[in-house]
């Protein structure tokens, strides 16, 4: 595998250096670095998630996680 560093100007992805790939080579592109505006979009996802209030299998969990719960100790 090679790794050709690129910059996207709006319409491509264009090579830092040149590449010797025939034309039309298809080629798969990982991106560095975060999207600042997904990552707030996903962090408000799960604040709300988590905010919301009580689940049912969330309460069951922590029923069954508490100190001295004999359903814990079963479970064991």
């Amino acid at each position: 595998m090679t790794a050709i560093r690129v910059v996207f100007d709006g319409k491509a992805f264009v090579p830092q250096q040149p590449v010797s790939l025939p034309p039309d080579s298809e080629v798969i592109v990982f991106v560095e670095g975060a999207d600042s505006a997904a990552q707030e979009e996903l962090d408000r996802s799960i604040r709300a998630y988590y905010q919301a209030g009580s689940d049912v299998e969330d309460d069951a969990w922590a029923r069954a996680t508490q100190p001295q719960s004999q359903r814990a100790c079963d479970e064991d």
